[in-house]
């Protein structure tokens, strides 16, 4: 968490970033990675293919596929919507062909609100380290102006 300190505003330490890479992944960005990578190894995934992915069980899973296939699994309506796109019976499996047509577009409202949903998750954490910290720089002013006991 940055701190400021009462003569300025010099961070004393620097915050995380907020705009890590999967915090800012969207339902079109995973699923063209998930594309990309789907294609190049065997067509198709099932949900337990994506959590192995996702925790890179194999040791050899690019960050940005584990974090598009943990978008996902976050995600479970986004995928329904996904692996439904050439089916429409959910059977859990997903060709890149899917993935593909998500990331150009196919999956509408769906993926709309599920990134609309991620910002604002987002914003309402940022609102809340941002409360926490003026709180205790509140907390820390109103005590240097306490009048000493005598």
């Amino acid at each position: 968490m940055s701190t400021i300190s009462a003569t300025g505003n010099t961070p004393s330490n620097a915050a995380p970033s907020f705009s890590t890479f999967e915090d800012r992944l969207t339902s079109s960005q995973s699923s063209q990675l998930l594309a990309d990578y789907v294609k190049a190894h065997g067509g198709a995934v099932y949900k337990r293919d994506l959590e192995a992915l996702a925790s890179n069980a194999g040791g050899d899973t690019p960050p940005q596929v584990s974090a598009a296939a943990s978008y996902m699994l976050s995600h479970p309506d986004v995928y329904t919507a996904i692996e439904t796109l050439d089916n429409p019976n959910a059977d859990g499996l997903s060709g890149h062909w899917n993935f593909a047509d998500a990331a150009n577009g196919a999956l509408g409202s769906t993926g709309a609100l599920a990134d609309l949903k991620d910002v604002f998750d987002r914003a309402i954490k940022r609102s809340a380290e941002i409360t926490q910290l003026t709180t205790e720089k509140k907390t820390g002013l109103d005590a240097t102006k306490q009048r000493p006991q005598n």
